[in-house]
């Protein structure tokens, strides 16, 4: 997720917007494959969903990037970067599992002070052309939850699918330069033409999967009106057919899943989240009606503009966003209560990380994942892994 370096909540939000990760666009164009989206069926089911899970082959790829490439920062800053070498990894799986050169691209883009990013876009194509789908993760970074988790994903699913034909065609994205502004996404985004905008059904990002407390979704857009900042401002976020088309994929798999509406006012009354299920995904709980006790910075199901989806999102393309986190938790330190209630605090435990925040700290480890969480990234892989293959290999109901 984004970097966090602002010390109230307004600041974080003004501060991403300043830096790119919210461009809003007044000439949003129609999103045509959009109303695709309630037609939509899969071919993964509960009875196969076994055979498109590719937890083993992620957790294989989470070991290596937190033990082999942990410092992923775009301006090759600190000991033992490996940057590039993480690149030349990521390529190096794909070809091996044999897609080709015509297949992989790295995507120059200028950097400004940081000097040159590149996304690797590898593109399956579909039976039906016509539509596509877009899946991303961040590779840039000096975390295993941030983002190494969510790379680790969405490498292991390209890679074990490769001989599996999808309706749409799919885009794997690896982006680069996201912790300093989300530089590669907005790059990207920004080159897609009204043409490629209009035929795209859905975006699904993946952040920081590893760590949280609970397994979330999210969806959903404020439009030209952006983020809402203060109370007075509160109101439910639009274009959500693909979160709602996520939700629904999720319980069809066999999945527990609480909704906007069935924690919308959870914690008023509970004064904590519900408790963790196995097997279930929740999503951000506030809702205009019952805002968070501080800190009301995005309604449900939407999130913060702080990760790769944002720039897809300002251009008409909705979207479908992966992060294990807790928003349910307050912060117990003077320097992070801007933070409380964000979902920028993973866990309720802040006698672990930094009051309870892993992600963008020195503690987001390899070590600190097991010391602190032993099978806890597995456990979320075996939820998302199945849900994105779903997702990906989305198909018109006949």
């Amino acid at each position: 997720m984004f970097s966090r370096r602002s010390i109230t909540a307004l600041l974080l939000i003004v501060m991403m917007i300043a830096a790119g990760c919210s461009a809003h666009r007044n000439d949003v164009p129609v999103n045509e494959a959009a109303g695709t989206i309630a037609g939509l069926t899969t071919a993964v089911t509960a009875d196969n969903k076994a055979q498109y899970d590719y937890t083993g082959k992620a957790m294989e790829y989470l070991e290596r990037i937190g033990t082999e490439y942990r410092n992923r920062m775009l301006d090759g800053s600190g000991e033992d970067n490996r940057h590039d070498a993480a690149q030349e990894w990521i390529i190096s799986e794909l070809k091996a599992a044999g897609y080709t050169d015509d297949q992989i691209v790295r995507e120059e883009f200028s950097a400004d002070w940081l000097g040159t990013g590149h996304n690797i876009i590898l593109t399956v194509e579909g039976e039906d052309p016509s539509g596509q789908i877009i899946a991303g993760a961040h590779l840039d970074g000096d975390g295993v939850g941030d983002n190494g988790s969510g790379t680790a994903l969405l490498l292991a699913n390209a890679v074990s699918m490769h001989d599996i034909k999808p309706h749409y065609t799919i885009k794997y994205i690896f982006f680069d330069g996201e912790e300093d502004g989300c530089l590669g996404s907005e790059y990207n985004a920004g080159r897609m033409t009204d043409e490629e905008i209009s035929r795209t059904i859905y975006m699904i990002n993946l952040d920081c999967l590893a760590f949280g407390d609970y397994c979330n979704i999210y969806g959903g857009s404020y439009g030209d009106e952006g983020i809402p900042v203060d109370d007075s401002q509160l109101r439910a976020p639009t274009a959500t057919e693909a979160y709602d088309y996520a939700t629904d994929t999720a319980e069809n798999l066999g999945f527990g899943v609480w909704r906007t509406a069935d924690l919308d006012g959870y914690y008023a009354k509970n004064g904590t989240g519900p408790e963790i299920e196995e097997g279930t995904f929740y999503t951000n709980p506030w809702t205009p009606d019952n805002p968070a006790p501080s800190n009301n910075s995005a309604m449900s199901p939407s999130t913060l503009p702080a990760s790769d989806h944002i720039g897809y999102m300002d251009r008409g393309i909705e979207y479908i966003y992966f992060e294990a986190t807790n928003w349910f938790a307050e912060s117990e330190n003077d320097e992070a209560d801007a933070m409380s209630y964000t979902g920028y605090i993973e866990t309720y435990d802040h006698s672990i990380g930094e009051y309870g925040m892993f992600m963008n700290t020195e503690y987001d480890t390899w070590e600190n994942l097991n010391k602190y969480f032993p099978g806890r990234a597995e456990s979320h892989f075996h939820l998302y892994s199945p849900l994105l293959s779903a997702l990906l290999l989305a198909e018109p109901e006949e």
